[in-house]
């Protein structure tokens, strides 16, 4: 009976200990972005769009959504860098960048962010 009280004593710990580290999924949720760099014809500027995922159509002209401030203007930004900033300035974090290569537009760059809820 000794025995078994001291292992008890040992084991009851390890199982409080393993349900409270478990995580919560109603604490951490994240949401995800898409930051879109083209080039601009005959300049050296980018195009820049955000995917957050909306539906998007050509015949509407909602292939993707440029960056708007407070006031609803579009901001512009000199470098795909400039833009990335922005962004984290909006508390969106740097995942992952990819390149895809789209005839004669050029490369299009596609920059997955995510933040926190």
């Amino acid at each position: 009976m000794k025995k078994l009280l001291i292992l008890l004593v040992f084991i009851i710990p390890i199982f409080c200990e393993a349900q409270t580290t478990q995580p919560d999924s109603t604490k951490a949720k994240e949401i995800y972005c898409m930051v879109i760099a083209s080039g601009k014809l005959f300049s050296n500027k980018v195009s820049i769009q955000v995917d957050f995922g909306q539906e998007t159509s050509w015949w509407k002209g909602t292939h993707g959504d440029l960056i708007k401030d407070e006031t609803g203007k579009v901001v512009n930004f000199n470098s795909v860098i400039d833009a990335l900033n922005y962004m984290a300035t909006k508390g969106w974090q740097f995942v992952n960048a990819y390149a895809l290569s789209e005839g004669t537009s050029g490369r299009v760059l596609n920059y997955v962010m995510r933040r926190q809820l």
